[in-house]
């Protein structure tokens, strides 16, 4: 093979190999900006989700009840509820006793 034949041997594919490339670098660029736009739509969605986020943590503590208040109000009802258990359970006796009263004092002497 001479030199001219191995030059445009090396001429020849040069053409396709450039336009190989090229295409690929097109490709590459057009996804790349696809991707691009993505991330920008992602980041302005996670920016909104964010600040729904803070939102409802910030109205949750605002108006929900902790642990710590929800057991403090639950010991006070039952400690009040034990209290008006017993009170009615000695109902009957105390209803008893004032109609034993009742039935004594109008008892003649």
């Amino acid at each position: 093979m001479t030199p001219s034949e191995t030059l445009s041997y090396f001429a020849s594919l040069a053409g396709p190999l450039i336009a190989a490339a090229g295409l690929i670098t097109g490709v590459w660029w057009r996804m790349e900006g696809k991707v691009e736009s993505v991330r920008k739509e992602c980041s302005a969605t996670t920016s909104e989700l964010t600040k729904e986020l803070n939102a409802f943590k910030l109205k949750v503590a605002e108006e929900y009840a902790s642990w710590e208040t929800v057991r403090a109000i639950e010991a006070r009802l039952t400690e009040r509820m034990d209290s008006l258990s017993d009170q009615v359970m000695k109902m009957p006796d105390a209803i008893v006793e004032r109609m034993l009263k009742f039935i004594q004092l109008n008892q003649p002497k």
